[in-house]
């Protein structure tokens, strides 16, 4: 949901001049993003980080991105407010810090659109893990959602995704590139308002991709029955 691709970058290479290392373009991130981010960080520079390097890399990451403001994707919060309105169940799950996610969401003035907002509670959670508990934290048992609709940009979020059995759709122009995407085995679009689309229709009796437009111009789905969206991404992990 955040744009915020460009600055994820920007703190990559903020990050890798600390190290004395060379910057990476934009598409050389998107190819050789992984997690864990340790393994992230061994992809771009051929060897693994030392702790040292380690605890620079995540302090001046850090540090970057809090001076960044915090920017939707075009259309984002108009189309989370019409899915609300159009009774849609939405919530927000991210593994940056909790508390730094609350302070994004309020700055991006989309808090009220979501009935449960989780970041990050402890070190060394996984995806999978934080998604478990986000569901069970919402009443939802983890026996198939089939109601439950994730859209991410990771193929980690189609991995966790799986693992409740919930329905994915990631989208482009994220952390990762449409190729690696695609290997994910998950459906894949270029943008929310087409990933919605498309998510609706893998979600039993919900919507058959019937669509609007509203005054921001944006297309959006028609809603029929009401299947939980679940929204990853919105704010950015560590990395």
């Amino acid at each position: 949901m955040k744009d915020d691709l460009d600055d994820l970058l920007g703190a990559m290479n903020s990050t890798l001049d600390l190290l004395g290392e060379h910057p990476i373009d934009r598409d050389t991130y998107q190819a050789l993003h992984c997690v864990p981010i340790p393994d992230f960080y061994a992809r771009v520079l051929g060897r693994p980080l030392t702790g040292d390097e380690w605890a620079t890399a995540e302090g001046e990451f850090t540090r970057f991105l809090s001076q960044r403001p915090v920017r939707l994707r075009k259309g984002a919060r108009a189309l989370l407010a019409h899915l609300r309105y159009s009774g849609y169940s939405q919530s927000l799950l991210s593994l940056l810090p909790h508390t730094r996610l609350l302070a994004e969401t309020a700055e991006s003035g989309v808090t009220h659109l979501f009935d449960r907002i989780d970041g990050r509670r402890a070190p060394g959670t996984t995806k999978a893990q934080a998604l478990a508990t986000h569901l069970e934290a919402m009443g939802r048992p983890l026996d198939g959602h089939h109601e439950v609709l994730l859209i991410g940009d990771t193929r980690d979020d189609a991995v966790a995704a799986r693992v409740v059995g919930a329905h994915v759709v990631l989208i482009t122009g994220g952390l990762e590139n449409a190729a690696s995407l695609h290997q994910a085995s998950a459906a894949v679009a270029d943008g929310l308002n087409q990933a919605v689309e498309l998510g609706l229709r893998l979600v039993p009796h919900s919507t058959r991709g019937t669509a609007l437009t509203t005054r921001s111009g944006t297309r959006q789905p028609i809603p029929g029955p009401r299947p939980e969206i679940d929204r990853r991404g919105a704010s950015r992990r560590t990395h």
